[in-house]
């Protein structure tokens, strides 16, 4: 433990460093509060024991200066024992312990190795708390690449039951992105896009095989069934996922900006944003794959029809965006 001693006597500086080193503390000293800012920036210390009455700034602000830039400093104060009102200052300001003058060593020593037990106990428990939160992180770690796999399972397992969508989530998430770095997403928004993108379409795990796979037009009946899909998804991944973002732009990929998509008739910017990059990303994916009741568009004519829903379906600019980067993009199914 080193200690750095703060007093303009003399004899008493001298007591106290001769006492404290003779308990095997290592010791440097200062006459006043200027010259012990000045020692601690070249040297800090565990512990600073200071006088309150001193020429200068004095002890009170020598205490609030220690602890504002080194809050981990134990920090013990000698006062004369009328000065109650400034014991209390410095104790609000944050010192450790005081004890009264005229010194006692064996007083002395009790605070100091009271100081130097509580440094270490402090110590352990933040060794201990970092071993923790490595062992939490690494913990979190495992459980995220367990979700993930579970997610990616799910996903496949949702695209084997129609063989005319397999492989739609994959190409509408890389659609997606490409989109969300377009238009100039911040990391984390990327993140959540990705995420959203690639589980946009689990809620389908709750539509029948029949409706999905049925060959020719649905009825309204069978209509309303899968456009509940965004909200059973949101419900599925409710309990896994708890970022908002990523759960709103899974329900919201079906709204419009005219107010007429589903499931919730959200207009404009009420439709989350994620969900509004998603939506052209998926409309795209969708009119270029084949479908058991209609052949793919090309991709020309497939961002015609974009373009012709921009500022109904969909977010004029984002469209533009998209029918930019697209120019770039081979057939669809060889774009990712």
């Amino acid at each position: 433990m080193t200690v750095t001693v703060v007093d303009d006597e003399p004899v008493v500086q001298d007591v106290l460093v001769r006492a404290a080193r003779s308990w095997n503390y290592d010791c440097q000293a200062a006459a006043n509060a200027e010259q012990a800012l000045e020692l601690l920036q070249q040297r800090p210390t565990s512990i600073v024991v200071t006088d309150l009455r001193m020429p200068g700034q004095g002890g009170v602000w020598l205490v609030r200066e220690v602890r504002r830039r080194w809050p981990e400093v134990s920090i013990i104060v000698l006062t004369a024992g009328q000065d109650h009102d400034a014991a209390r200052q410095c104790l609000e300001a944050g010192a450790d312990h005081f004890f009264v003058k005229p010194v006692k060593l064996d007083e002395f020593h009790h605070v100091l190795e009271r100081t130097r037990l509580g440094q270490q106990q402090r110590q352990a428990e933040a060794r201990y708390r970092r071993r923790l939160e490595k062992a939490v992180r690494k913990q979190t770690r495992r459980v995220r690449r367990t979700f993930l796999s579970a997610i990616d399972s799910l996903v496949r397992t949702m695209e084997e039951r129609d063989s005319y969508t397999a492989g739609h989530s994959r190409r509408v998430r890389a659609y997606s992105l490409r989109l969300g770095r377009a238009l100039g997403l911040d990391d984390r928004q990327m993140r959540e896009l990705s995420l959203a993108a690639k589980l946009h379409d689990i809620g389908k795990v709750g539509v029948p095989e029949a409706i999905l796979n049925k060959p020719g037009p649905l009825t309204l009946a069978e209509g309303l069934v899968v456009s509940e899909h965004p909200i059973i998804g949101e419900r599925i991944l409710r309990s896994i996922i708890r970022n908002r973002a990523v759960l709103a732009a899974i329900r919201g990929h079906h709204e419009r900006v005219d107010g007429t998509g589903y499931p919730d008739k959200l207009k404009g910017t009420k439709i989350p944003l994620l969900a509004r990059v998603i939506t052209v990303a998926d409309c795209f994916d969708a009119l270029t794959s084949a479908r058991a009741y209609r052949a793919p568009l090309s991709p020309a004519h497939a961002l015609e029809s974009l373009l012709a829903c921009a500022g109904t379906h969909f977010q004029p600019e984002f469209v533009r965006a998209f029918v930019e980067l697209a120019r770039g993009l081979p057939i669809a199914r060889q774009a990712v």
